[in-house]
């Protein structure tokens, strides 16, 4: 009875432990994945590509194949339009993890324009999808129920 307890016990603490690298996963993520953000909401190209390079890896491991070939992209892009569509296919793809992961300070919003989410540190909206022409523009958005 005792074997069966221990190996319980050392079950829940490397599930503990697999989630715990889940977690550092998603918030280092989303540290990149905010850096992006900030560049595109303040026109600012060449910053996207260089912390794009560190979230592809995290991206494919917190939201999958898509979001890894989106932030791929956002390496190659060569305008902010280009990154802008590659940022909002991105978002689609982990926002919804950065939400379940109730990120201290992170708040998701979206885009009606573009109908893309974002989520962000802070506030006060700071749309990446349209810069420093329209940096409000955007409403909060409520994590989807299951």
């Amino acid at each position: 009875m005792r074997r069966i307890g221990t190996f319980a016990a050392a079950m829940c603490l490397g599930l503990a432990a697999i989630a715990s690298a889940q977690d550092k996963s998603v918030l280092e993520a989303f540290d990149h994945y905010e850096l992006v953000r900030v560049a595109l909401s303040t026109d600012t190209l060449p910053d996207v590509a260089m912390h794009a390079k560190m979230l592809a890896p995290l991206a494919d491991k917190v939201g999958g194949a898509r979001a890894k070939a989106s932030a791929e992209q956002l390496i190659k892009a060569k305008s902010l339009d280009d990154a802008r569509k590659h940022f909002g296919e991105l978002s689609t793809a982990l926002v919804p993890t950065f939400q379940a992961a109730n990120i201290a300070g992170a708040h998701a919003f979206i885009c009606t324009m573009k109908n893309k989410p974002w989520m962000q540190k802070g506030d006060t909206i700071a749309n990446p999808y349209f810069g420093k022409a329209m940096p409000g523009c955007g409403s909060p958005l409520e994590a989807k129920r299951k």
